[in-house]
């Protein structure tokens, strides 16, 4: 959703504490839904989604992701490659047939060789209708990476250019499925498909039915994309379990204000207000009986400076996030979500939107991310395991959102398991929203002085 995402790594940047340690992206849901829809198969051994493609099995995808699988088969076109084995020809016959490919030169077609994020995007906009080769081109080989990303095919999540593999392939190809084709004929790849014969329409409306609710719902974010100030409470619960035991439980009961500068965002205001109620086990403080800490907190945030008010200390720091910020890739990260990292969505009676996301690719973009911040710590292994929520509109906006999470930590031998619920409930947006400085900026103390 359009500045969402930079808010919300503004936020990740202000409380994280720890660096997350993840495998490579996973895009199993991607892969299933295309296997449920009879377009992915997989090998003898499963869907191997962390080896590179081959420009063979780039192929066979694509005739199978276009619904001419049965066609190519039957028909089984000649080409001029010698370098083709049988399980393959049926899929590069039907697709030199149809100048939807060519070969590496006139008698090869290059069946074992690497495919790259470059090929398959060219493959993929030619499904839509695009050209690299019409006297007009849509767009050329060269430059087909980036014009996929301008029509949706290549998203912040769905495409490694330097570490291209068949997870990439399969999430690229559910993405393209959920886009509009060239002609605008239909609203997705996926209906045109469905009307032309070419996918069973039982199988296939289960994800027309996600991919149009997935259009509204992204439409609904984007409604909210220029709300850059905002006045919200915010109720965080969590539980910390060790090693199967709970040992902390802790309340957080906050007003946020924010005035964002997207363009400088060292020109952001934002403050805070709030108090923790944490309750420790005897376990782990080693009294007598469960100790609880109250506190109040509240902290303000202006011109690239960051002061915190807690336990009686007052801290300030230099905190700079265009520094921080500025290895990311940010036009992509205001891009609408990603429609691969959505494992489940549905609608309730009353306009709820409930959605379940990909958990490793969660993990993975949180890596990345945090990695580009330099905040990397390798022996401390975090994975997220669950991230639910729930988005309530009012009068076309967001009005409320719940998130129910699980995080796992590994740290010196130790499991730590952290659930955590959030409440969020937006009171006032646009000019009503003003947030007024501590008086008192000049006592606060640089945390570096502090012992």
């Amino acid at each position: 959703m359009k500045k969402f995402y930079k808010g919300l790594i503004i936020g990740a940047a202000m409380s994280a504490t720890f660096a997350v340690n993840a495998s490579a992206a996973d895009f199993t849901n991607c892969a299933d839904a295309l296997n449920q829809m009879g377009l992915f198969k997989g090998t003898e051994t499963g869907y191997e989604l962390d080896r590179t493609p081959t420009r063979g099995e780039a192929a066979t995808m694509l005739v199978r992701l276009l619904g001419k699988e049965t066609e190519a088969i039957e028909k089984n076109y000649q080409t001029p490659f010698t370098d083709v084995p049988d399980w393959a020809k049926p899929y590069v016959g039907w697709l030199y047939e149809n100048k939807l490919t060519n070969g590496t030169s006139d008698t090869t077609y290059g069946t074992s060789s690497a495919c790259t994020a470059q090929m398959y995007s060219t493959f993929l906009l030619r499904t839509l209708g695009y050209s690299d080769t019409a006297a007009n081109p849509d767009f050329t080989y060269n430059n087909a990476v980036d014009f996929a990303e301008q029509k949706g095919v290549v998203d912040m999540a769905n495409c490694n250019e330097d570490n291209f593999l068949r997870d990439h392939v399969v999430a690229m190809s559910y993405t393209t499925l959920a886009t509009e084709p060239k002609d605008a004929q239909y609203d997705n790849l996926l209906d045109k498909l469905v009307a032309d014969g070419a996918i069973d329409s039982v199988k296939a409306k289960p994800y027309q039915d996600k991919f149009d609710l997935y259009d509204e719902y992204a439409q609904l974010t984007e409604e909210n994309s220029s709300m850059t100030d905002m006045e919200a409470n915010v109720k965080i619960s969590m539980d910390a379990k060790l090693n199967g035991a709970s040992v902390i439980a802790m309340g957080i009961d906050s007003n946020i204000k924010t005035n964002m500068n997207l363009e400088q965002l060292d020109k952001s205001e934002i403050s805070v207000t709030g108090n923790t109620t944490m309750t420790m086990d005897s376990s782990l403080t080693g009294e007598s009986s469960d100790t609880t800490i109250q506190t109040e907190m509240s902290a303000y945030y202006a011109d690239g400076m960051y002061y915190i008010s807690s336990a009686g200390q007052k801290m300030k720091m230099a905190m700079s996030f265009d520094e921080m910020l500025s290895s990311l890739d940010m036009n992509a990260l205001t891009k609408r979500e990603p429609i691969s990292s959505i494992d489940t969505l549905s609608k309730d009676a009353n306009g709820t939107y409930n959605v379940s996301y990909s958990t490793n690719y969660l993990n993975t973009t949180v890596n990345n991310v945090l990695a580009q911040m330099g905040m990397t710590a390798d022996d401390i292994k975090m994975s997220i395991d669950k991230v639910n929520m729930t988005i309530t509109p009012q009068n076309g906006e967001i009005k409320s959102m719940t998130a129910d999470m699980t995080y796992t930590m590994q740290l010196e031998g130790q499991s730590m398991t952290l659930d955590m619920n959030l409440d969020y409930d937006i009171l006032n947006t646009g000019s009503s929203v003003v947030i007024t400085a501590p008086t008192d900026l000049d006592s606060y103390v640089d945390i570096g002085s502090l012992t």
